[in-house]
């Protein structure tokens, strides 16, 4: 329960939501970051699946995906998500990683939680810095595309000199989206990342600066005139601040 809305009925929002908004004016697709559970959480009441043999992404998969609005989707596991690789394909659907080329614009959306995974003990996850091959490869691959770089998070205290060098030198690369924090901002990564910045996706959990990262999603426009946009999108609700 978040914020005295049980679990069932917080998705039930989501559903209705973004239908809502998909009805007003369709999208083209869906990116989903990550931590769709607590299946593997280090916290008590710990991890569903090794404390209790329940998989709440597989709950996610039967009762929320099927009913998400009708165009393309593409999710990829969060730190609470440590499944491996065939596992997290036989739930899902999807890969861990994978590439989805839109036009003059490509999402690289990377795998940055891929240490240590179906583990024997519940833990926070084990970060894994950028593939920067993966991404040169994927970039090599469609050629004079703008890029946007995806993951559940991009952590620079961890990341390499070589991947703030690839940002900075690399002006095909608009910047990156990630999720993860619960937030909804927006933050320069400085000279040495050549200013691209990083862009938080927002959360429909909870949060700890609820005043600036209220549930919703974010929305990424390709407008007419060639430039791209991005807004954070909260749908009405109620929140009492105390």
């Amino acid at each position: 329960v978040w914020y005295e809305v049980t679990s069932e009925d917080r998705m039930a929002r989501l559903i209705r939501d973004l239908n809502a908004e998909y009805e007003k004016e369709p999208f083209d697709m869906l990116l989903m970051l990550g931590d769709y559970s607590l299946d593997f959480w280090i916290c008590p009441p710990f991890g569903s699946v090794l404390n209790r043999g329940i998989s709440y992404t597989e709950k996610f998969m039967r009762d929320v995906y099927p009913h998400l609005p009708p165009c393309p989707k593409y999710m990829i596991a969060g730190n609470h998500e440590q499944y491996g690789h065939e596992n997290w394909k036989h739930i899902t659907g999807h890969t861990r990683r994978m590439t989805v080329p839109y036009g003059d614009y490509l999402f690289i959306i990377l795998d940055n939680f891929g240490g240590d995974l179906d583990p024997t003990e519940n833990s926070d996850g084990t970060y894994t810095p950028s593939d920067i091959s993966y991404i040169r490869e994927q970039m090599a691959a469609y050629p004079g595309t703008k890029v946007f770089l995806c993951a559940h998070e991009f952590n620079m205290e961890k990341e390499t000199p070589e991947f703030c060098e690839l940002l900075k030198s690399e002006d095909r690369i608009i910047c990156l989206f990630a999720g993860h924090t619960h937030r909804s901002d927006i933050t320069d990564l400085g000279d040495a990342c050549g200013h691209k910045c990083l862009i938080r996706d927002g959360q429909f959990s909870y949060s700890r600066d609820i005043e600036n990262s209220r549930w919703g999603w974010r929305e990424l426009r390709f407008c007419d005139d060639g430039s791209v946009t991005t807004a954070y999108v909260t749908p009405d609700s109620d929140m009492v601040l105390g």
